[in-house]
């Protein structure tokens, strides 16, 4: 393991990276690591052979009580494999400069269109325009990964707070033969759109400017197999009857952007359900729910 111990500079902005390299076979593996001990994004920059995957913070106790974590012997971790460096951003400088492409799931990159993806595993290129950033903020890594693990082929797929598209790209990838698309934002809308259209999904998935719910029943007339919403949890309270009514009996929701503390209010707000499983992942959430 190695340390960079360099001063600020003047103006900029400090980052902790710890950055793991890794052969090609270990790349699921270390990265499934990374996320257990409380990644909020991996980062993977390819190498001939294999990657470095890297994380990110902004605390520097944070960065070694993980670096600690992640080295400790019932992990495997070699040292020197493993840096960890202080880096620094100046805060004029464009955050698409900083942009990379991040593992959200063992097998499935999001990253930046702008830049080449990586060649192992899906990749879904990404322009967030006005939308919700790259697809890479924790409850976007634990909605992908459960709409991965609950798609099915030929289900039909809600995806309410669709910023990027990124989920409903997810679901096509996995089988689902129709998506619709809905969003409060006009921005995100239109962001939606251009993505779906590059990945070759438009003609999956609906995008539609809806804030009131009507357009989460009518789209399949509340026969949807899956519902996923990632949005905060004042608006999945106020949407909880329009997201009931939108879903098939045997239908299953995901209900993330918020964080574990609020995961009671949200529950209240739907009485006919009941919890399948929960995501974790650093303060935030995902739920899983089933009828009663």
């Amino acid at each position: 393991m190695s340390y960079d111990g360099s001063t600020d500079g003047a103006g900029a902005q400090t980052v902790w990276e710890i950055a793991v390299s890794v052969g090609e076979d270990q790349l699921e593996l270390t990265s499934d690591l990374l996320w257990s001990l409380g990644a909020t994004a991996v980062e993977e920059r390819p190498t001939s052979p294999g990657a470095v995957l890297v994380v990110t913070m902004s605390d520097r106790a944070a960065a070694e009580h993980f670096l600690r974590s992640l080295l400790a012997p019932t992990t495997g971790v070699d040292p020197s494999t493993v840096n960890l460096e202080r880096r620094e951003f100046v805060a004029s400088q464009s955050w698409r400069d900083h942009a990379r492409w991040h593992r959200i799931a063992p097998d499935l990159l999001v990253g930046p269109s702008w830049l080449e993806a990586p060649v192992l595993g899906d990749a879904i290129a990404i322009e967030p325009a006005g939308s919700f950033g790259l697809g890479d903020h924790p409850t976007s890594g634990i909605s992908l990964a459960e709409t991965r693990a609950l798609v099915r082929p030929g289900d039909r797929v809600i995806d309410l707070g669709a910023g990027s598209g990124v989920l409903s790209i997810a679901a096509v990838l996995r089988g689902a033969v129709e998506v619709c698309a809905i969003d409060i934002s006009p921005e995100a809308v239109a962001a939606a759109r251009l993505n779906i259209e590059t990945a070759g999904c438009a003609d999956r998935v609906t995008t539609i400017l809806d804030g009131t719910g009507a357009a989460a029943v009518g789209a399949f007339d509340g026969s949807a197999d899956l519902l996923v919403a990632n949005i905060l949890a004042p608006e999945l309270v106020a949407l909880a009857g329009p997201i009931d009514a939108a879903v098939a009996p045997s239908g299953r929701l995901v209900l993330s952007g918020f964080p574990e503390a609020r995961i009671p209010f949200v529950n209240a707000a739907f009485p006919d359900w009941v919890e399948s499983r929960r995501r974790i992942r650093g303060n935030w959430c995902a739920l899983v729910l089933r009828r009663r």
